[in-house]
């Protein structure tokens, strides 16, 4: 027999017993471990046993989030098409683009892995001098103070180097939690093999407490391929930065951890967060996956790396002082200039905006609706020989933002999510200031013979203005010898009776449960299904998905 549950009180008991036995958990372990305790390890590197820097760029990351992103109370919904690096025309997205963040779910991420990530490499950095015989406060490098700044300033120029030189209109904290991740990688890896499996229980401990009751039905949902918004050569370049990062500090150190430690370590981050996913465009909604070639290229990469920190003096060429780490690491260097290199086209070409098609402005916004048009910031770049095929495969439909003044071109929401979705807001603006345009897309569909809709635009308090119409269907097989067709037009839907390729009537789509005739044929709207008689039949011919407003 069915019962009711308080999902609330449910969920505010299944949080307090995750937290309580999560604690105590950590209590009986801590009591009964023979070592000298974690506190005790984490001050003998962190001041005050505290990774003040990690802290810091939490902190950090939340403020531009909540406040800058305007995101403080409507978490959910913050503000992205201005914060992307977008041009180097444009330093407001150059600067903020990674530390904003496109969605709760992205900015959570993002922290949830800096919290396990950014820990090890600050204690692989460390508060206090590692050098024997060195002591806290004798100079400014073994100032724990000034340390903790170094580190902090080295998240910030990290985080301004994935946005100016990685090609794309990035937005995220991710290039500066792969740097913290390639950095522990060559000074920890044992510690940082135990923070990748950390960061699964982090993970769901903060789920459970966030949303310890899921209620979840059966139901349609849009889903893109899981590679779709990966920002793989941003990951990629803050990798490398921090393993170079880390690799000069081992240097500096002249300290060696055991390859095969570098080796598994990095193969495991790399399949585990996806560093093989490189894909390209294959028409609308459709994409290719290198699968294969992405994980020989996370072979490669990982092998690189381990060598460029092993104790090598194997020189492969003879005569010379160059050893294998040596050119290791060049090649690692190399990729990340070559990276850095292909994103100035891209930072300086000029994004324009969609020609003939109807828009909505918003001060320097334009917001429209398309299908299957050229993704206008990929195309907007010239490549020799392959250029044209690639940016011609780079096809995309839904709703579209474009700004001239921010050299920016989005798809903020995808046709395929619009069409189950039937509406959608779209929030536009910048440093202050924010508006937003609500998007509708009706939808009439003829029984057995396809659909026809259209999509309209508006601001708040303003009529709607129609910013797509799609093309006329036909409702099914002729009735007495006429054609019945319905039509999206800027008031409405219209329907249109033909025989024998003369128009006989053309009158708008009736509303609520209307009779209108056309000829000898009636038509009827009941609610949404729309009825056709003729004597003695009666047929369903079409059917309409959302309100028409």
């Amino acid at each position: 027999m069915a019962t009711s549950v308080d999902v609330d009180l449910l969920a505010t008991a299944s949080a307090l017993t995750l937290l309580a036995t999560g604690l105590l958990s950590i209590y009986v372990v801590a009591r009964l471990d023979d070592g000298d305790g974690v506190v005790a390890g984490l001050r003998t590197r962190f001041v005050l046993g505290v990774p003040w820097g990690t802290i810091g760029a939490v902190c950090g990351v939340l403020v531009v989030y909540l406040v800058v992103q305007d995101a403080f109370g409507q978490v959910t919904d913050p503000l992205v098409v201005p914060f992307r690096s977008w041009s180097y025309a444009y330093p407001l997205g150059m600067l903020t683009a990674p530390f904003a963040h496109a969605s709760l779910g992205h900015v959570t991420g993002n922290l949830i892995s800096t919290v396990v990530f950014a820990p090890v490499a600050e204690y692989a950095w460390s508060h206090y001098p590692t050098e024997r015989g060195s002591q806290s406060f004798a100079s400014p490098s073994t100032n724990p103070i000034v340390r903790i700044a170094v580190f902090g300033t080295a998240v910030v120029l990290v985080g301004l180097a994935t946005s100016l030189f990685v090609p794309g209109p990035l937005i995220g904290f991710s290039g500066v939690v792969f740097a913290f991740a390639g950095f522990a990688l060559v000074t920890r890896p044992l510690g940082t093999i135990f923070a990748i499996v950390a960061l699964r229980v982090v993970r769901a401990v903060y789920y459970g407490l966030t949303d310890p009751v899921v209620v979840a039905e059966a139901r349609q949902q849009f889903v893109e391929p899981w590679f779709a918004d990966v920002a793989i050569q941003g990951h990629a370049f803050g990798l490398l930065v921090g393993v170079l990062l880390g690799a000069l500090v081992l240097w500096r150190r002249n300290r060696r951890p055991a390859i095969r430690y570098v080796w598994f370590a990095t193969l495991v981050f790399g399949i585990s967060e996806a560093l093989y996913a490189f894909y390209w465009y294959a028409g609308v909604d459709r994409y290719l996956l290198f699968q294969g070639a992405g994980v020989a290229i996370v072979f490669v990469l990982v092998t690189l790396v381990a060598v460029a920190i092993a104790r090598s003096d194997w020189r492969p060429v003879p005569r010379s002082d160059l050893t294998t780490a040596h050119l290791a690491g060049g090649l690692l260097l190399a990729v990340v200039l070559g990276i850095g290199l292909a994103a100035v086209p891209y930072n300086v070409a000029d994004v324009q905006g969609l020609e003939g098609n109807a828009t909505l402005d918003v001060r320097d916004y334009t917001v429209t609706y398309a299908e299957d048009v050229q993704q206008g910031y990929l195309s907007a770049v010239s490549i020799p020989v392959v250029g044209e095929p690639l940016a011609g495969s780079a096809r995309v439909s839904g709703v579209i933002v474009t700004s001239d003044r921010r050299n920016a071109w989005e798809v903020v929401v995808p046709a395929g999510r619009l069409a189950l979705d039937g509406e959608a807001t779209v929030s536009v603006g910048g440093l202050g200031w924010r508006e937003r345009v609500s998007v509708n897309r009706s939808t009439w569909n003829a029984v057995g013979a396809g659909s026809t809709y259209k999509v309209s635009l508006a601001r708040p308090g303003d009529p709607r203005r129609l910013a797509y119409a799609d093309d006329p269907v036909r409702l099914g097989p002729r009735i007495a010898g006429l054609n019945l067709t319905i039509e999206p037009t800027r008031a409405g839907y219209a329907l249109n009776g033909t025989r024998d390729g003369a128009v006989v009537r053309r009158i708008p789509v009736p509303t609520g449960n209307a009779t209108v005739a056309i000829s000898d044929v009636t038509v009827e709207r009941r609610g949404d299904d729309l009825y056709a008689h003729h004597e003695n039949t009666t047929v369903r011919v079409a059917v309409f998905e959302q309100d028409q407003r």
